[in-house]
């Protein structure tokens, strides 16, 4: 990929750019298949396999025959399931027709774009933030509007930049905790977002798949907020189960039928075995505390060498699982920062530019989905390698 062309194909808000971390994923695989041994810091992948209740219960499904179409909406059961675990988590009552079982988060985004926007509609998003947001809209034809975030708001989308934009967007999406920054939303900020935009006439969307992954105080769903705001939720990274393609959204009840009749067509129903496996998600507690502590451990571990180094971290990660530094202490581009580190250092990161176009030269992300042992190797490697730089 030539570095030149990366850099003005990713600065064009309104323009479907590649994911480059797969582009660099399949480099470090190509490198990998030649003999080379690659640290992985690039991918936003649990390294835990899915906890074995979950698989014994596809495997159950898979025995008796639950393999055929299920409800386009998905499995009234899971459904129900998801809708009780709102109200033991936050007191919150969500009827089981509002929550619509998807295909992987990347589902609902596309569902929600095909019934909310459209060619003349705008739909706005934090920059940084992740990348493929803004691709679900431009499928649709509709405008991206980047609402560019930095330290000085901890990376939240406040009021205050809403304000300054020519138009209100017709539909915000914000996620928390946020990739690739990995900042939670305070309370008081969504509030306000949401009355906001509601009073525009607007709508609010908010991404919290990674909601589970706390190493502070546990985030409130936005549900707590309003019943209004459109919440999107999955299986992917809090439960490992990535390959599983299964979340799920809780709407408004005047769009379950737009929403269902789209997903009827374009993905007839969510994948039956991985429902019936979700089923036991709510039920492996100590399987998923297991993971979260173990990423605090390596959070912790990480954020004080990444700064040792000389990376800048303004604000350490509340949740999630990545790092996202600056890099211009070095005075490189960050997507020749990061194919360098790849070939001199063994190591793969991620570009800024995969998440947007504010300060995306002078950015990398870090993920910290890999063991400690091999982020303590990593780290080593990147550090012996930076001498050379200066």
């Amino acid at each position: 990929m030539s570095h030149k062309k990366s850099i003005s194909t990713v600065s064009r808000a309104n323009e479907i750019t590649p994911f480059y971390v797969m582009e660099l994923l399949e480099k470090a695989k190509e490198l990998e298949r030649k003999g080379e041994h690659i640290v992985h810091m690039e991918v936003g992948e649990p390294d835990f396999g899915t906890p074995s209740a979950i698989s014994e219960s596809a495997i159950d499904a898979i025995r008796n025959n639950r393999t055929f179409y299920t409800h386009s909406l998905g499995i009234r059961e899971l459904r129900e399931t998801i809708a009780e675990q709102y109200y033991k988590t936050d007191g919150i009552y969500v009827s089981h027709e509002r929550v619509i079982i998807t295909n992987g988060t990347s589902g609902a985004f596309l569902l929600l774009c095909a019934v909310l926007l459209d060619n003349r509609r705008t739909l706005a998003v934090s920059d940084p933030g992740y990348p493929c947001y803004k691709n679900f809209a431009l499928i649709v034809g509709s405008k991206v509007i980047p609402v560019h975030v930095d330290e000085n708001t901890s990376f939240e989308v406040t009021v205050e930049h809403l304000g300054v934009l020519k138009k209100t967007p017709d539909v915000l999406l914000i996620s928390t905790p946020a990739n690739p920054t990995g900042n939670i939303y305070r309370e008081k900020t969504m509030k306000d977002l949401h009355r906001y935009i509601t009073s525009k006439g607007k709508v609010l969307i908010v991404d919290e798949l990674y909601n589970g992954l706390y190493y502070k105080d546990r985030p409130r769903s936005a549900l707590t907020v309003s019943d209004d705001i459109i919440v999107i939720n999955g299986f992917s990274k809090t439960h490992a189960m990535t390959g599983w393609r299964l979340g799920w959204m809780v709407v408004p009840e005047d769009l379950i039928r737009p929403i269902q009749k789209v997903a009827q067509n374009v993905f007839i129903s969510p994948p039956s075995i991985s429902q019936y496996a979700a089923l036991k998600a709510f039920s492996v507690k100590k399987d998923l505390e297991t993971m979260r502590k173990t990423y605090l451990k390596r959070r912790d571990f990480m954020v004080p060498r990444l700064k040792a180094m000389g990376f800048d971290i303004p604000i350490d990660p509340e949740g999630a699982f990545y790092i996202y530094a600056g890099i211009d202490k070095w005075g490189i581009d960050s997507m020749e920062f990061v194919e360098r580190a790849l070939i001199e250092a063994r190591v793969a990161l991620t570009p800024g530019y995969d998440f947007g176009s504010y300060k995306a030269g002078s950015h990398i992300r870090f993920s910290y989905a890999n063991s400690l042992d091999m982020l303590k190797l990593g780290c080593e490697r990147l550090e012996k390698w930076l001498k050379t730089l200066k």
